[in-house]
């Protein structure tokens, strides 16, 4: 399963995966997640504990440096507050954009998904 979204979509599936009161549920019966992925486009960070559960899970976090909805510092706080909690797989890159996608975005997200869900070969 590999979860993201666009601007409160990308919160949403940051909390679902990451965040202490969600993520439990999500956990297979060894230990492990049964999360392959998680994207967030110009999403921001609604928590501040790790489920410690999905850690491991590879994040991708993309955002627009011209962002005036979800200010682009909002990035780099999140990642760096993932970082913390030991999320530490995370794929984060900025766009000449607004609150919105740029083709550049769009094919890094494309190669991290086939990367995470099919391997490197």
């Amino acid at each position: 399963i590999a979860i993201g979204g666009f601007s409160q979509g990308g919160a949403v599936a940051l909390r679902a995966v990451y965040d202490d009161d969600q993520g439990t549920s999500s956990a297979t019966g060894d230990g492990g997640s049964s999360y392959a992925a998680c994207a967030t486009l110009s999403g921001w960070l609604t928590f501040d504990k790790s489920n410690g559960v999905n850690d491991k899970v590879p994040l991708f976090w993309g955002h627009g440096s011209f962002d005036d909805k979800v200010l682009f510092d909002q990035q780099k706080y999140g990642v760096d507050k993932l970082n913390e909690m030991g999320v530490t797989n995370v794929e984060d890159s900025s766009y000449p954009v607004g609150h919105s996608s740029h083709p550049k975005e769009m094919l890094a997200f494309a190669k991290f998904l086939d990367s995470v869900l099919f391997g490197d070969e």
